[in-house]
Order: C-alpha cells, then structure tokens, then sequence
C-alpha cells in the first residue's frame, strides 16, 4: 500500500469487528451509502465526520453532525488522532491504530464453542480505504499491477527504457511511445510516433481526450484512467433522475455463501454457530430440504476461509443513490452456492425469464456468482436476455484457496478438531471442484508441478465424479464472454498465489506450504479475476469488500448510465 495512514476499526461485541485501512488523505464517516465508512445508525448523520490525513497523522473533524463526535468521551469539532483514541459516532465505536499491516497468513485453531465465539469476536473484516479524489493511470500487465498519480504532474511520459515515467518492458513498446498531458482539468492521450501504436477499442489513436473510465492499450499492458471524483458524484441528482429514460434493469448475484440457507424455518445459514455445532446440516446433495432465501445481509466471517461485507449494502447504494427500485428495475437472485454452478445458472434464468422485462437486462456478480452468471449467458441463451455482464471478482481460472477446504491434511483445516468433519462436508459441495485453479499452482517435495483439476490421485474415488464433472464444466464455459463485460478485480494484495507440499509413497498429502504474493485482492488473483476480451478496472481492494468499494460504486455508475442521456 503505497502512502499508510493507519486505520480505523469498527468495534463489534456481537461479531466481527471491521478494519478500514487508512491510505487515502479524506475519509468520510456517516450514514449516507456514499461515505468510506457507512454506519448504520439512527443516531449518526447522513455526513458525520471526517478524517483529513497527512504524513504528520490523522485529524478528525465532525461535519456539523447532530449528534456530535466524541474521541475519548469528550465531545469535539476537530482533533488530532493518536494510535488507540477511541472514536464514538451515536451507539457505534470506532479504534484508530497507526502500525502497519501485516497480511500474513495465518490459520487460527478452535476446539470449542468457546474458541469459535472468541475468534469470531477478534476476526477482522478488512476494507482498503484508497484515494479517489484524484486523477489517477492503473497499469496492468501480466506481471504486475499499479498506480499512478497524475494530479502533480502536468506529463507522464510512457515508454520501453529508463527516463520514463512509466516503463513498460516489451518489445511492442518504443522508446518513448506515449504521454499523458494535463491542461487544466483534461488529460490528453497523445502518442509519440511509437512503432505499433497506441489503441482504444481496438482502433489506433494519435490523440484522445480521457474520460473516466478510458482504458487504453500499450504493447501489452493495459491502462485505465480514473477521474478524481468526490464523494458527491457518487449520487444521481433527483433532477436528473427525473429527467432520465427507462434503463435496463439490473440482477445481482452474489458469491460463494452470499445467500441465505434455511431448512424449514431455521436458517443455517449465514449462522457459524450452526456450521461449528452440526457442520453435516451442509452436507450437499441433490435431494437436499435446504432452500435459498434472500441474499446475506450482514457480515460474514468464517475463520480461516471467508470474509464477506454485506451484500445488501450494494443493493442500498444503488436505491439509495441511483434511484433504482427493488422488484421493479433491480432484482437480487439468491441461490444454494453448495450446488453445481450449471443448476444455479439454470434457476437463474428461470427467475429473469419470470420478470417478463421488456429490454436487456444488466447483469452484476460477484466472485463465484460470476461463473454462474457466464454459464447462463454461454450456455442457457443468456446471451438474448443480458446485454452487459459486470463481473466483480471473478475466479475465472479457479483459485488456489479453495484447495483449503478439501484438501486431506490436518495443517490446512481450518476448525482444528473438528477439521476433518468439516472438510468431508466440503467435499459434497460441487462448486468446490468448479472453482479448482484450472492451472498448475502446486508442486510437491520434488518440484513436480501439479494441477488439482487435472490430477485424480489426490482424491478418493467417492468424488472423483464430481471433479470430472468439475473439469466439463470447465470446458463447457470457456473463457469469453459472448457480450459486452467488464472485469472489475482486485491487485496489490498478498493473496495464495502457489501451494507446496510433500507427497508420501502411501497416505495423504501433508506439509503444506502457502506462498503469497501482492498480486491479487487476497482471494483470487488478479490474472484468474481478468476473463480474456473483456474490459478492466482494478482497485487495491480485498475480495469480500470489492462491491461496498467508491472507486467500485463510481465505475458501477458510469455503467449503469453509459447508455443514457437526459
């Protein structure tokens, strides 16, 4: 994380607390969907309080809140921040902390009730809180991600060798290829007589005025240019919304254990009491009772495998502040994330096809849900029904987390004791297999590298079925999408990237070993999360945070009104 300025954390004695990540120099706190940090409470003001952050710390002052600031009990218009000040907005407690994040990795045991209720209550959701308010240039290249600024410079020079601003190291790109000029509030793209070109939706440019959102290539890297934008611009004015014409309705669906399971009356899911208590209440098959109702409205936090904010919060921005409605131009479709993504795709149709909508709907989705709304489009004439797919973290070519679960090894299971009940739980679930790493990203004690998907003798014969059928699901889906998509992922975090391990003559797999690396949203990694063909937009954001992201609700916005005019 390029500039650290601590971070804030919502304290929680019910849950999980909420780490927000301080590297932008204003943070907004407040009620209001478009504030860094949304807190839900009558008591706090739509605009609350803000955090003005420098090299020299952190400063809070309150926005003329009705119900005041309070830092340490006392009641305050502005002050400076140090490293444990308490600071109390209504009912709700927030802790700043100023050392620097680790991001290790880290598998915690738990043996009993007591354990699980005490590690819930010390999980942390993290949340990069990141700079918007200036223009910036995102690089990506198959080596890397990053960021640059552009609001100190009046050029940015682009090229192959040393001198440049940003060098890109390829044969395709010239010496000096490209610059990126400020005259006043425009930024112009101007190519320098470079070899092969300068492109924007695949046609060659000499000179071109950026908007946000702009994504142009070099050799081959890729470049997307962010407008600075406000808080403010977040929000469709009522005046405008009046003016606007009928847009295409938007489905949202959510990832892996982003709907609710209920058997009968009883919700068993989101509920890790339940899961730590009976985890065979999860066991998948076809004739389960358990139904999907309603997406996840809370945060979710599962020691060791998932972290997710809540969902609803990306259905509330776009009421909120994009003047959708619920059931009428903005539908969420909840789904049993255990089941083979080829049936959730399935019932996924059924449901669009039940709103009877007289125009192409947008599709929004969210890490497994991407696959599941791909299948749809490729397979089940989607394609004739969607015309736009938003895909938010998508494992497109699997994720080698998801070996955590089902993997046989007592270093990798994630509830101690109670690890091994867990595990062969897991291994009845069919998106298990369907999110594998469709790449080698494992090596044993001799290098040998190995692809899970592939490879059948790391798993008893009981479920070798359900990877086969994993890899036709592979096959079936492919990796392009037959309309209009963009890839929105995370980078620059440490994420699993490879797993070593040692494999005896007889027995299971053990001694495993995770290596990270900073190129991913500490989930799926970003070359998985970028399907081919598609447009980009990376933020340094981590996985189950992408959709509550403002530099995420800002692109969000430009694709929800590309289309439109008033």
């Amino acid at each position: 994380m390029e500039n650290y300025y601590g971070k804030l954390v919502l304290m929680n004695a019910d849950g999980p607390e909420q780490e927000y990540e301080l590297s932008k120099t204003s943070v907004t706190l407040g009620r209001a969907m478009t504030n860094d940090v949304i807190l839900n409470d009558s008591k706090i003001s739509r605009s609350h309080a803000r955090l003005e952050c420098s090299p020299r710390g952190c400063e809070l002052v309150d926005l003329g809140s009705s119900n005041g600031t309070l830092l340490n009990g006392v009641r305050v218009q502005k002050a400076w921040l140090g490293s444990g000040d308490r600071i109390k907005l209504g009912s709700l407690e927030l802790r700043y902390e100023v050392e620097q994040p680790t991001n290790m990795l880290e598998m915690t045991m738990i043996d009993s009730e007591a354990d699980l209720q005490r590690t819930i209550n010390q999980e942390i959701l993290p949340v990069s809180l990141n700079e918007t308010n200036i223009p910036r240039l995102v690089v990506f290249t198959a080596e890397k991600t990053w960021e640059v600024p552009l609001d100190q410079v009046d050029g940015l020079s682009i090229g192959r060798i040393d001198g440049n601003d940003v060098i890109l190291e390829h044969v395709k790109v010239s010496r000096h290829h490209a610059q990126v000029n400020r005259k006043g509030n425009i930024y112009l793209l101007r190519d320098l007589g470079s070899t092969n070109g300068t492109w924007f939706h695949e046609q060659r440019v000499d000179e071109m005025i950026l908007q946000g959102g702009d994504e142009f290539r070099i050799g081959e890297a890729r470049l997307v240019f962010k407008s600075g934008f406000g808080e403010e611009a977040l929000t469709m004015a009522e005046e405008v919304l009046e003016k606007m014409p009928s847009r295409r309705p938007v489905v949202f669906v959510p990832g892996l254990m982003g709907s609710q399971l209920w058997l009968g009356s009883e919700r068993i899911w989101p509920n890790v009491k339940v899961l730590f208590k009976n985890p065979e209440i999860f066991a998948y098959s076809e004739t389960s009772r358990v139904e999907a109702r309603g997406i996840v409205d809370e945060v979710v936090v599962v020691p060791n495998l998932i972290k997710l904010d809540q969902y609803n919060r990306l259905g509330d921005y776009l009421v909120e502040d994009l003047g959708y409605e619920r059931g009428k131009d903005f539908f969420e479709f909840a789904y049993d994330w255990r089941q083979d993504v080829r049936r959730s795709a399935a019932q996924l149709g059924q449901m669009i096809d039940s709103l009877a909508l007289s125009q192409p709907v947008i599709i929004m989705a969210h890490s497994l849900g991407t696959l599941v709304s791909r299948y749809y489009i490729e397979r089940l004439g989607g394609r004739n029904k969607a015309g736009r797919v938003i895909l938010m973290g998508g494992p497109h070519n699997g994720v080698p987390k998801a070996l955590v679960g089902l993997l046989v090894a007592p270093d990798v299971l994630p509830f101690g004791l109670m690890g091994e009940r867990f595990r062969q739980v897991s291994t009845t679930f069919p998106t298990g297999y369907q999110i594998l790493p469709t790449y080698a990203c494992a090596s044993d004690q001799h290098g040998k590298k190995i692809n899970f998907l592939e490879d059948e003798s790391w798993l008893p014969e009981t479920y070798v079925p359900l990877l086969r059928s994993a890899r036709q699901f592979r096959k079936e889906l492919g990796l392009r999408s037959s309309i209009p998509a963009i890839s929105i992922f995370g980078y620059g975090l440490k994420t699993i990237l490879d797993i070593s391990f040692f494999k005896p003559e007889v027995g299971k797999l053990r001694d495993f070993v995770y290596k990270q690396g900073p190129s991913g949203d500490s989930t799926i990694p970003e070359q998985s999360a970028v399907l081919p063909g598609t447009e980009i937009h990376p933020v340094q954001q981590y996985h189950g945070s992408l959709f509550v992201d403002n530099d995420v609700k800002m692109r969000l916005k430009l694709e929800l009104t590309r289309h439109l005019s008033v």
